[in-house]
């Protein structure tokens, strides 16, 4: 892959990252006025966290975040002794957002949170977005 077009992917990849948080953000605010917003994701909350965000289902989520954490650190330290440079970026970016994903899964004050279930899907999809970009950048060629 050409090095222009990665950058390109890259800044696209970093806006859609960006959009994600702004929703998000957009999101709790509106969870919390009157505006019909709240009941619904009061209501999907409660139904989230029943069917997917309980027991074993949540133990087998931390424990798959974990390890994503621990591989990422690895390949970050990897990136860091050889020098990497912008690929050091890319890996740290990958390791702060599974460490979000990892958060978000068992910190009890996040689980809080009124829009806990769609704080988890915005933080995983960053995430993949932050692993797809780390890809193409091992890819780059001069």
């Amino acid at each position: 892959m050409r090095r222009r077009v990665f950058y390109g992917v890259w800044a696209v990849v970093t806006l859609l990252q960006a959009a994600l948080v702004a929703g998000g953000w957009v999101l709790a605010r509106l969870a919390y006025q009157r505006a019909g917003v709240n009941h619904h994701v009061a209501y999907r909350k409660r139904q989230y966290n029943t069917l997917i965000f309980s027991g074993g289902k949540l133990l087998a989520l931390q424990i798959v975040a974990a390890v994503l954490v621990v591989v990422l650190l690895v390949l970050l330290v990897r990136a860091i002794r050889r020098r990497g440079g912008f690929r050091c970026l890319l890996a740290l970016e990958s390791v702060i957002a599974a460490g979000a994903v990892l958060a978000f899964l068992t910190v009890p004050a996040l689980k809080a949170v009124r829009i806990y279930p769609y704080a988890v899907l915005i933080a995983a999809v960053i995430l993949l977005l932050a692993l797809l970009a780390q890809g193409l950048g091992s890819r780059v060629r001069g």
